[in-house]
Parts: structure tokens; C-alpha cells; sequence
């Protein structure tokens, strides 16, 4: 469970940690007329939802809502040349609604062995109020017929994860547009968890190069890796990042680090701990979406606190989400499927002060979130100024602070 013990002793100093705040307002980019699919499967040039019959004007997007496209999702590697560190990378993508059929098993993002078998087994006595075992995206389809490039955002997962960890939030954003690709840091997936690596310095570089590794590629005019349809498609004028738990850290290094992200949502973890040093919110400069698990057991009190002092700290604009009765997991498509996820599932403990509770639905939680990251990235690298209100907006499970 993110190592429990370690990293709350990781986090225990983190309230002691202070920089300045401030910075210079950031712009965004003005997005691009786009094409949506009819429900025969064929194109039209339109607003992704339409436009009002009366006015003309097109209608606000609902990032609460999925979006107008079908998903498809397929799986590349790339290579270390060094042979040390393959990556396996999952891509999700707008797809044309006739190509899609029924969603993928949950099983089917590991199709090899042994992995497939350790999968299965972890899967089939998981609860079903808890893990989504079907995806809403389908293998392989054709691209949808949306003009290029392509806004796009790479994830990376927490300790003892997977690329697959967030497939709703993928799922959702792909759905909207967006290019999606989600990285296994070697050594740190799910099937590691008997020998996962120290949470350092060291093990923060490696992610943070496996993120860049994959914005490289995605970028590259000459891709090898890429199937054909792919390349050239990720714009370099519209990339974000985003990552859960050890994954929130990695995003504040590669924003840190890396000029190219141009937004990023941390969720469920603190960037800057003066016990995993590397990282500052000082040096962060672009706009940031904070999620604050408030039944958080697995980071516990002590760095959902961090994670406040981040936001303190944090340069404009910046915006924290508190999430009522949520545990470490909840975000996850995998909360529920082992002990290891149990922080967000079903019956616990409260962090604040040891009370019984239940957790709220991971799948309501799921939902809320994906709405949230959507909006963000819609108002930084699509221009929407409509979806402002929409990452604001009141909800009962939700506490929400803007700077």
C-alpha cells in the first residue's frame, strides 16, 4: 500500500517545507474547430457537441459528461537500446464510433505470461463495487476522422501499479479528444510488488526519464515504435501530464524539468517533501490541479497536510480538489483488487481519527474525477473558457480551492 510505513515517514517532515508562492500568470492555448462522429460512423466539422439550433453559437462542452467520441486503446513498447528498461506504453485514443465494439476485459491489458495468469488471478475474486473489470474502449479501432494534431497527455501510475491503473480516466479523456498514453515504470508495476523499489531520489529519475522517453517518442517525426497512424499525431503545442501517488511526484519532476508539459494534475501525493528531494513547487511554473484524498490511510494525514503546503506554495494558478470520504485508491480502476489497494474500497477506518466509515463509491469518485482532470486540461490546451466553471463547479463530495 505505496509502502505504507515508508512513505508516511517520507512525508513526516513535509509540513516544516516552505518556498515562496507567486509567479507570472500563465496563457493558454486557443483550440482548434474539431470534427465529431455521426452515429453512422462518418464526420462533420462542428463543436464536439453541437450548436445550439436557435442561436448558432455552439453548445458548452460537458466534461462531466463522456464526450462525443468512441475510445479505442492499443499497446506499444519501446525499446531500450541498452536492453535494461523496455517500456510498455498504452495508448487511448478517439476512434471512429462504427469501427468499436464491446470494451476489453480488464485481464486483456496483460495478454502475456506470467503476467496474464497474476493478473487473472488478482481480478477474478475482486469485488465488483469496487474494480471496473470491463473498459469502455475497444482493441485497435481506426482513428477517429479529427483533425490533427492532437492534444495529449501521459500518465504515470503509483508504486506497485500499472499503466492500466486510471483506465476510466483515460477512457474519459480520450473520449474528449485527447491523446492518451499511459507508461509501466519498470520495476514498480503490480506484478513487482514483492521487490518494488525504494522510494528515492534515484527511483524518481528513472520515472521522471520514462515519462520523457515517452513525450520523445510521441513526438517524433520519425517514430519507430508508433503505429503508422500515430505518428506526427501528438501536438507539442497542447501536452500535459498527470500521474497518481508516486505518479503526482513524477508529474512535478517532468513539469519541473521537462518545458514541453504545458499542465499538470498531481493526485493523491505531495510534489515537493523535503524527504524526496529533487522537486520544488517554486519551480513549477505551469498551471497545476492538486486531488486531496481526504481518508487518505495510505499517505495518511501527514501528507495530505504536505500536499496543502504544496498548494500554498504553488505558483498561480493552481487549484485543489478535497475529496470527501476517499481513500488513497479510490481514484484507481484498481482500488479493491488486493490488499494492497483495499485504501478507497468498501469498509474503513477514517485516517483523522480511527472512526468506522464507508468509503464512497471508487466508481462515483472515478467519475467525479475524470469530469475535473477534463475540464483542467480543456481550459489549459484546448482554450475552453467554458470548462472554468465546470472545474469549479459545487458538488457534494468535493471542497474546492482556486488560486
Amino acid at each position: 500500500m505505496l509502502t505504507t510505513m515508508i512513505y508516511a515517514g517520507f512525508l513526516l517532515d513535509a509540513l516544516g517545507c516552505s518556498s515562496d508562492g507567486g509567479g507570472e500568470e500563465q496563457t493558454t492555448q486557443v483550440g482548434e474547430t474539431t470534427q465529431s462522429e455521426t452515429d453512422e460512423g462518418t464526420s462533420e466539422t462542428t463543436n464536439e457537441t453541437g450548436t445550439d439550433s436557435e442561436t448558432g453559437e455552439p453548445e458548452p462542452i460537458s466534461y462531466a459528461e463522456p464526450g462525443a467520441f468512441a475510445v479505442g486503446n492499443v499497446a506499444i513498447v519501446l525499446a531500450d537500446p541498452s536492453g535494461d528498461r523496455d517500456l510498455h506504453v498504452e495508448l487511448w485514443y478517439p476512434a471512429t464510433r462504427s469501427a468499436t465494439g464491446a470494451g476489453q476485459m480488464l485481464v486483456d491489458f496483460e495478454p502475456d505470461e506470467p503476467n496474464a495468469t497474476s493478473l487473472a488471478e488478482l481480478v477474478a475474486p475482486a469485488p465488483d463495487s469496487c474494480v471496473r473489470k470491463q473498459t469502455n474502449s475497444a482493441a485497435a479501432p481506426e482513428l477517429a476522422e479529427l483533425a490533427g494534431p492532437w492534444p495529449t497527455l501521459v500518465f504515470s501510475h503509483c508504486h506497485g501499479c500499472a499503466r492500466f491503473s486510471s483506465f476510466t480516466l483515460a477512457e474519459h479523456l480520450a473520449s474528449h479528444g485527447f491523446l492518451v498514453a499511459a507508461v509501466d515504470h519498470p520495476g514498480s508495476t503490480v506484478f513487482d510488488q514483492d521487490q518494488l523499489p525504494p522510494i528515492d531520489v534515484t527511483t524518481l529519475e528513472l520515472r521522471r526519464d520514462d515519462v520523457m522517453r515517452v513525450i520523445d517518442e510521441l513526438l517524433d517525426p520519425a517514430a519507430a515504435a508508433l503505429p503508422d497512424a500515430f505518428v506526427g499525431l501528438a501536438d507539442p503545442e497542447r501536452l500535459g501530464v498527470f500521474g497518481h501517488s508516486f505518479g503526482s511526484v513524477t508529474t512535478g519532476k517532468v513539469l519541473q524539468d521537462d518545458p514541453r508539459p504545458r499542465a499538470g494534475v498531481a493526485i493523491a501525493a505531495p510534489i515537493e517533501n523535503p524527504l524526496l528531494p529533487g522537486v520544488t513547487m517554486a519551480g513549477i511554473t505551469e498551471p497545476l490541479l492538486l486531488f486531496v484524498a481526504v481518508e487518505d490511510n495510505s499517505i495518511t494525514e501527514f501528507g495530505n497536510m504536505a500536499i496543502r503546503q504544496n498548494f500554498t506554495n504553488a505558483n498561480s494558478p493552481t487549484w485543489k480538489l478535497e475529496f470527501a470520504d476517499t481513500g488513497h485508491f479510490g481514484f484507481s480502476d484498481l482500488a479493491g483488487l488486493s490488499d494492497y489497494f483495499a485504501a478507497g474500497c468498501g469498509e474503513g477506518e477514517r485516517q483523522t481519527n480511527g472512526e468506522a466509515f464507508t468509503y464512497a463509491d471508487p466508481f462515483e469518485v472515478r467519475a467525479l474525477a475524470a469530469g475535473r482532470v477534463a475540464a483542467f486540461f480543456a481550459l489549459h490546451l484546448l482554450g475552453d473558457e467554458d470548462a472554468l466553471a465546470q472545474l469549479e463547479a459545487d458538488d457534494p463530495l468535493l471542497d474546492v480551492k482556486a488560486k
